[in-house]
């Protein structure tokens, strides 16, 4: 096994660990974990992300009750009689996610956008005999696709009901890119367009609240023409050398959609085009291997010079 694969083993368990199954990723297009886990409680409990509550469900279910606990103060090591203990940090209420989405850049001959929405639905039944607790939560995959004839410009955001969802809405928004933005390398007619998922269904009583949220949730937005990378323009006018020479080593390297509440992952074909991007909830990237020049007499493998 190479050290790839072992890291490979270890983000995967990591994935599984924090979202769950059914997160599709990579060229390949392969999901992780068992689509159909039975699971000995709650999953807003067992999983720490990746999942939408409903948009008008109540505060305390739109919150993460862990993200108020108050840390210990630590002891006076010394011992001091006008030791004050200091007061606590006010605590911050973390508010969870009932939207996900990504913003693209699509050329003016783009007509079309098909949006595919993955997520998981669970559902609480009796455990059996051999299963653990009295009730488990069983994990039904689920996959719908929304298609979009994209206008020029929205004035408002356009819903679009995720087909047998029962209240899982893709709103989408378009807009012209700014006319000084074309001078900076983009074509003219570019248009942002933003995607999202949003979880408009009814919420559920306190103790079937979880039937109601969308878990391991995932848009794949494909186009019709691909996708425009974002220029990186915060160095144009530098006269940094170090900034200079790194926008030349990596200007082949671009942006091509923006996360909201989410990572985005970009899929290439052999001409560097994207037509395809993803949401993702743990972001990865492969890094090039760096290796040092030859240097006649000079031993700088550090295998052998840890011997």
């Amino acid at each position: 096994m190479t050290p790839v694969d072992v890291r490979t083993q270890l983000t995967d368990a990591l994935r599984l660990d924090l979202v769950g199954p059914g997160e599709v990723l990579g060229a390949e297009g392969e999901a992780l974990g068992d689509a159909y886990e039975v699971l000995p409680q709650r999953p807003s409990t067992w999983y720490l992300t990746g999942f939408l509550v409903p948009l008008d469900a109540d505060p305390e279910q739109r919150t993460d009750a862990q993200s108020s606990d108050e840390i210990d103060a630590g002891s006076d090591v010394h011992g001091l009689e006008d030791a004050v203990a200091p007061e606590p940090a006010a605590a911050r209420v973390r508010y969870l996610p009932s939207s996900l989405g990504a913003s693209l850049l699509v050329p003016v001959e783009a007509t079309t956008l098909r949006i595919l929405v993955r997520w998981g639905d669970y559902s609480a039944r009796a455990a059996a005999d051999d299963e653990p607790g009295p009730v488990v939560w069983v994990r039904t995959p689920r996959e719908a696709e929304v298609v979009v004839a994209l206008p020029l410009q929205t004035a408002q955001p356009l819903e679009y009901n995720v087909p047998t969802a029962g209240g899982l809405v893709v709103a989408v928004s378009v807009r012209p890119v700014q006319a000084q933005s074309t001078a900076n390398g983009l074509p003219a007619g570019t248009r942002s367009v933003s995607v999202f998922l949003v979880n408009r269904r009814p919420p559920k009583p306190d103790d079937l609240r979880d039937t109601a949220f969308a878990f391991q949730a995932q848009l794949e937005i494909r186009s019709d023409r691909p996708f425009i990378p974002r220029p990186d323009l915060h160095s144009l006018d530098s006269l940094d050398w170090d900034e200079r020479v790194a926008d030349l080593h990596y200007r082949d390297t671009c942006e091509c959609a923006v996360g909201h509440n989410i990572a985005t992952e970009a899929l290439l074909n052999d001409a560097g085009e994207c037509w395809i991007v993803r949401t993702c909830w743990l972001p990865h990237a492969e890094v090039e291997r760096v290796a040092p020049a030859p240097i006649p007499g000079v031993e700088l493998s550090m295998d052998a010079l840890g011997q």
